[in-house]
């Protein structure tokens, strides 16, 4: 079982989530918005390429598997003098990308499983945002997000893979019964519980634009692109 695990997981892990460095592709992807559901004509490829997609698709019903990261962008003013008065702005934002999220045949309820893994991943950016904005508050100074991003994302990211390990394993290779439906009250009481740190319009528009929102600010190029890659 736990081999199996490992290959299913080395699966998923195949599609790898792009990244483009200075200006993402926005039309290849679909941002996480409360009122934005995944569809059937959301996964673009056939699954034809990817190692194991139509053996696990016969085998666990794993016939549907959506291509997801988190983006992140850090903001701060172009001029030192500045920085005393002026804050830094990061940016967090949960997307899935078209062209590399695959089904094997029309599965609707297989849509709907990936939008669980779609909503993990919400939650993974929303536990960031509240610990980067209790650490901002205990150490209100200039750079406190610069120095503590990176803890943060390694939390979250562990947190992140139990749980699209967690529901992975219980719906597709133990096939729990009611296992889908548990998992879906559980992530939306957890969606519900974190509403205030949800992903905003803005966070969207500033990958969308690929450039600050506020003038006079500049990209810190080491923090652009996918954390979960």
């Amino acid at each position: 079982m736990k081999k199996t695990l490992q290959i299913l997981i080395i699966l998923i892990t195949a599609i790898a989530f792009s990244q483009e460095n200075d200006h993402l592709k926005f039309k290849e992807h679909i941002f996480w918005q409360e009122n934005v559901k995944l569809k059937t004509a959301d996964f673009k490829n056939d699954g034809k390429n990817i190692p194991n997609a139509i053996k696990y698709c016969d085998t666990i019903g794993l016939c549907t598997v959506g291509a997801f990261g988190i983006f992140a962008v850090l903001d701060v003013p172009k001029k030192n003098r500045k920085r005393s008065k002026l804050k830094e702005k990061l940016y967090i934002v949960p997307a899935f990308e078209l062209p590399k999220s695959y089904r094997i045949k029309n599965d609707s309820l297989g849509v709907e499983k990936q939008q669980v893994v779609f909503d993990i991943y919400e939650l993974s950016a929303r536990w960031m945002r509240r610990e980067l904005t209790k650490l901002t508050k205990t150490m209100n100074a200039y750079g406190a997000l610069s120095i503590w991003f990176k803890t943060i994302e390694n939390d979250a990211m562990q947190m992140n893979k139990a749980m699209v390990d967690g529901f992975t394993t219980e719906v597709f290779i133990l096939g729990k019964e009611n296992a889908y439906e548990d998992w879906r009250k559980q992530i939306d009481q957890l969606l519900a519980e974190t509403n205030e740190f949800k992903t905003t319009p803005e966070e969207i528009n500033r990958f969308i634009t690929g450039k600050p929102l506020i003038e006079n600010y500049k990209m810190v190029d080491q923090l652009m692109g996918n954390l979960f890659d």
